[in-house]
């Protein structure tokens, strides 16, 4: 970890005065060793200016002062103060940067204050704290189940946990398992099967007996099933987002697995295909004789990829109807095989929705390839809507008459209703997810055994990787 080293700024600015001021601020407002400590982070930590108080929330670490990343860069124009922390992550912000950076000196440091904080919040608790905590009114949700419950870490298994937090809360999914129509392909080993088990889990969170759940048997049966991911390293929440959908599809069809036509993707009827499944067409049209190339692919997510200006930076920030633009914007290839000229020409390239899913996932690609144990993650903040218009960006098809009024009735299928957000904070090989869901009408930020309730604007203002929308006709909540 030493080895890593911060961008220039920090380089040249770092000395043991900001050390030590790095290690006063965490003390006292991350890991808030003391009681005087979280009463004064409850009290002062928001944004000076617009008294935010979300997970982006920087504390400098020249002066006092807290703001949010917008004020905070207003703050370095005024003072010239570089660097501030992250109240919730501990991680350096350098504003010369417009973004986050990374040192092994820093990092052994808040590693180091993070075990003082795991020691510090495991000691024992003597029979007079039990009595005042029961008498503190300020906390009688500790004796009931919070809504929606957390999972444990067992070791690196934040992306598993975020990801099954989504899964939970995906209506379609819950309301099957739910209705017992899952008939287990492993009658006889049914502790075999994903989707047995997501149903216990599931269980579990709707008795309200417990507030923290451990998934060590879906962790089994993911380990069994995705050996290249049976290990107790960090992994990519997508991938597994991904494997479990393969996991359950596979298992739901093993019962017909002699029917050839339903190895087909394109005509799968399990669960997973009914909720997730899109169809994606690419035409290629040859400019000299206009022939079209068109290939069908069935997606579970639509990629979401950023675009470098000219002095080959990353915009800072973006929309996501903006991305959805640029995925459907004609692309010129050079030199491409006409199949009808039988000679290379010049061609274009479209990808086109054909149909949209119940569910709408989009994978934002942060994730570049790492260089010499630097981050090229990329930080670009994503302006996403809680309501999605998909209707502009599908296949349409001219129509009159009774098939137009068809066609109305279906736009009502494009309009989508965001339900959760997984976000990842850190460094590009590891880092931390954590999950925004939807539940009974309210957001919560599933932090993995850790469950709070949030604002929207929390979740608007959150570095998301994974966005989920479902169709919003269906009426799930």
């Amino acid at each position: 970890m030493d080895s890593v080293i911060g961008c220039e700024h920090l380089v040249q600015r770092k000395n043991e005065e900001l050390l030590n001021n790095y290690r006063i601020v965490h003390l006292n407002f991350i890991s808030c060793q003391s009681d005087d400590s979280i009463r004064a982070k409850k009290k002062l930590a928001s944004c000076h200016e617009c008294k935010f108080e979300g997970a982006r929330l920087l504390s400098c670490l020249y002066c006092v002062c807290f703001a949010c990343p917008t004020h905070f860069l207003e703050h370095f124009k005024n003072t010239q103060h570089s660097f501030g922390i992250n109240l919730t992550f501990s991680h350096i912000f350098c504003a010369h940067c417009d973004d986050y950076t990374y040192d092994g000196e820093i990092m052994t440091l808040a590693d180091t204050l993070n075990k003082e904080l795991y020691c510090y919040k495991n000691k024992s608790l003597q029979t007079k704290d039990i009595v005042l905590l029961r008498k503190s009114k300020e906390i009688e949700y500790i004796d009931s189940a919070t809504p929606v419950p957390g999972f444990i870490n067992l070791g690196n298994t934040c992306f598993l946990n975020s990801v099954l937090q989504v899964l939970m809360h995906t209506p379609m999914l819950r309301n099957y398992v739910l209705s017992d129509q899952h008939i287990c392909p492993f009658l006889k080993e049914p502790s075999r099967c994903i989707t047995c088990e997501i149903g216990r889990i599931y269980q579990q969170s709707y008795m309200l007996q417990v507030n923290v759940i451990s998934l060590q048997k879906l962790l089994k049966i993911f380990w069994d099933n995705t050996w290249y991911m049976a290990s107790a390293l960090q992994h990519d929440a997508h991938e597994c987002f991904i494997a479990i959908l393969d996991i359950i599809h596979k298992q739901a069809i093993i019962q017909n697995e002699n029917d050839k036509d339903i190895k087909h993707l394109e005509n799968c009827q399990c669960i997973i295909h009914k909720i997730f499944k899109g169809v994606l067409q690419s035409d290629i049209v040859c400019q000299s004789c206009n022939n079209v190339s068109s290939k069908i692919d069935i997606i579970n997510d639509i990629p979401i990829y950023f675009s470098m200006d000219e002095k080959g930076k990353y915009p800072t920030n973006i929309t996501l109807t903006a991305c959805l633009e640029q995925f459907g914007q004609i692309e010129l290839l050079n030199d491409l095989d006409c199949t009808n000229c039988q000679t290379k020409k010049l061609s274009t390239k479209q990808l086109i929705l054909k149909h949209l899913p119940v569910v709408l996932c989009f994978i934002l690609k942060r994730f570049g390839q790492p260089s010499d144990n630097v981050s090229n993650k990329i930080t670009t903040f994503v302006e996403f809507p809680e309501t999605l218009d998909m209707n502009k960006f599908i296949k349409k098809k001219t129509v009159t008459g009774s098939a137009f009024i068809d066609e109305c009735f279906a736009s009502r299928e494009s309009i989508y209703k965001l339900y959760a957000v997984i976000c990842h904070e850190g460094l590009l090989n590891g880092g931390h997810y954590l999950s925004y869901i939807q539940h009974m009408g309210h957001w919560y930020q599933c932090n993995d055994n850790v469950v709070r309730l949030v604002q929207f604007e929390d979740i608007l203002r959150s570095p998301a990787y994974l966005l989920f929308y479902h169709k919003e006709f269906m009426n799930f909540y």
